[in-house]
């Protein structure tokens, strides 16, 4: 289906006309100019789904629906849904050339309370997951940024949860400087040990051009016979990695370890802490943690969990919000935790050990206690976390990643770029007993664009390898693969041997051989004055018309309408280096647009 968008060009140049000037604007065919399009479902295709092509001529209110559930705001002649697991809805879409495109979905779910979540494919490859929340009425979601070959492409949701209906899909090109790939290279702890800093500097000179293989260990002691060897923490229980080194003659760069052991309220330990010093000092290798906090299962106990109720028979009733208030049982076991895991990771920090430090992993599932209650909590104990361990503790060897999602509610978990300094996404989606080796673009450029590219993105966990020809066709340039441990690397069904085998022997991914002393890498600083974000000139962190309006005022009077340093590199797009005007107001507009999908 054809549509002419004629409409937003006419109201850019009204707007600049307004200003005495007129920039010449070209009728065009949203299809064929890469321009913001909109698809109807309902004249997409189906199957096991139901395309409603008269409105909701037929269409029966669910039971769970509120009172308030009305379909009747939907565009075009009518919409289209998925019910069970398995059906599908899709749309055929064309594109003027290669690149990475924003999806946006108008759907209304008005049966679930909480979401539904479907799968996204794109041209018969799986790209990831889009969450559709409660609503009542069709209103817009992002799909999240997904690459398109120039042409014909083919769009589908796929029922996980089902249960939704859709009215439309919005296709623009994405922005520009999601696809550079250019984040910080500044930690975020201004006083970095340079062991931190050379581990950083190595992570940014790989991404975008290599991934880097990782194995979660399996918890608990690594020798059973510790009296007659206490110095080595590495040699049994071995089983992921040895299955690795048998069937590819390589190992995993990064190694994956738990301080589930380490907690107030048990004595067991593990010499997770240990390890890590090991992995890194011994082998060479570079370790992250994570730690699945486990606190009493409830006030007095001696049991521990780190499940809430919904989610396991053994869990807590540990509360995050009692725990942040002076005063409470909680607090007292928090800090008491607080103060040991610094403990340990001082060992670390000791013997010049940076490692990747992931805590409160997984929060937006709420599955775990620390994401139980809600995003605030969980970034105020994120932020205290971090404040206690960084500048209360000295802890200057940690680089701190954040897991993430791509769920519209996800940016309100973030506990802020000034705390973070890698995204991680934990991927299993390996289905009905097939692996899944899609490399999941649309989630890699979601969680890119989530931070503006300003933090590099990781599969922090994972079942699926992806395959080395997706990551690379797909263009998703995820820094580390790390597999789970047991069944989660070692079944078929997860990681078939063929693809382990193709992973670990390519040029693409790095293994544990590979690394080089991290301990002298150079370390790159880098600029700490911000990137031109092309056509933003007001640096409000968009690209639209106003841009334009602003450039084409400074160009007519620059003492009445000044912008500033960085605007005017912003803005200098047309004839980079010869200032700005009028020329540079007209690029912006085509960019604002669409009539053009990039600056060059």
């Amino acid at each position: 289906m054809k549509k002419r968008v004629l409409n937003a060009v006419s109201a850019v140049t009204a707007v600049i006309m307004a200003f005495g000037s007129v920039i010449p604007t070209v009728a065009y065919d949203a299809e064929a100019s890469g321009s913001v399009q909109v698809y109807e479902f309902e004249n997409g295709s189906t199957s096991g789904g139901k395309i409603f092509s008269n409105g909701t001529d037929g269409l029966k209110r669910g039971g769970d629906w509120s009172d308030a559930t009305d379909l009747s705001n939907f565009s075009g002649k009518g919409f289209s849904y998925l019910d069970q697991k398995g059906t599908t809805v899709s749309i055929e879409v064309e594109v003027p050339a290669d690149g990475l495109y924003e999806l946006t979905f108008c759907y209304c779910q008005p049966s679930d309370r909480n979401k539904k979540v479907q799968y996204l494919n794109v041209n018969g490859a799986n790209q990831g997951e889009v969450s559709f929340p409660y609503n009542e009425k069709f209103a817009e979601t992002s799909g999240g940024i997904v690459l398109l070959k120039n042409g014909r492409n083919t769009i589908e949701l796929e029922g996980y949860w089902g249960y939704t209906y859709f009215d439309y899909l919005k296709l623009a090109p994405a922005p520009e400087h999601i696809s550079n790939l250019s984040p910080t290279a500044q930690l975020s702890n201004p006083n970095a040990s340079e062991s931190a800093k050379r581990l950083y500097s190595y992570l940014r000179d790989q991404y975008g051009k290599h991934i880097i293989a990782g194995q979660q260990e399996y918890c608990g002691s690594h020798n059973y016979n510790s009296w007659n060897s206490p110095d080595v923490f590495i040699k049994d229980n071995e089983a992921e990695f040895q299955y690795i080194l048998d069937k590819t003659g390589k190992q995993p760069a990064i190694r994956g370890i738990d301080l589930l052991a380490y907690n107030t309220t048990s004595s067991w330990r593990d010499n997770a802490p240990e390890r890590a010093i090991e992995w890194t000092n011994k082998y060479h290798g570079i370790a992250t943690l994570t730690w699945h906090w486990n606190v009493p299962t409830e006030k007095g106990s001696t049991e521990t969990a780190f499940y809430v109720k919904s989610a396991s028979a053994t869990y807590t009733t540990f509360s995050i919000s009692n725990a942040l208030e002076e005063g409470t049982w909680e607090h007292e076991v928090l800090m008491a935790d607080i103060e040991l895991i610094a403990g340990e990771l001082k060992k670390l920090k000791d013997a010049d050990v940076p490692v990747i430090w992931r805590p409160l992993h997984e929060a937006e599932g709420g599955w775990f206690w620390w994401g139980a209650e809600g995003a605030e909590p969980c970034k105020k104990l994120y932020r205290l976390l971090y404040d206690q361990l960084t500048n209360v503790y000295g802890l200057d060897n940690l680089i701190w990643e954040w897991t993430g999602y791509t769920f519209p509610t996800s940016a309100a978990w973030y506990p802020g770029d000034d705390v973070v300094d890698l995204i991680g996404y934990d991927k299993y989606n390996a289905k009905d007993g097939l692996p899944n080796l899609s490399a999941i673009s649309s989630t890699f450029y979601s969680l890119v664009q989530s931070t503006d590219g300003q933090k590099m993105v990781a599969m922090s966990e994972n079942d699926s390898i992806p395959s080395i020809e997706n990551l690379t066709n797909e263009r998703a340039y995820w820094l580390y693969f790390c597999p789970w441990y047991m069944n989660y690397l070692t079944s078929e069904q997860n990681n078939p041997v063929d693809n382990l085998i193709d992973v670990y022997n390519s040029e693409y991914c790095i293994t544990l051989d590979e690394l080089p002393d991290l301990k002298t890498y150079p370390i790159t600083e880098g600029s700490t004055e911000a990137k031109p974000f092309y056509g933003d000139a007001n640096c409000d962190g968009k690209v639209d018309i106003s841009d334009a309006v602003l450039v084409m005022q400074y160009a007519a009077d620059p003492e009445k309408h000044p912008i500033s340093a960085q605007g005017l590199e912003n803005a200098d797009v047309k004839n980079r280096g010869d200032g700005v005007d009028k020329l540079d107001a007209a690029e912006i507009q085509k960019y604002a647009a669409g009539i053009i999908s990039k600056f060059n």
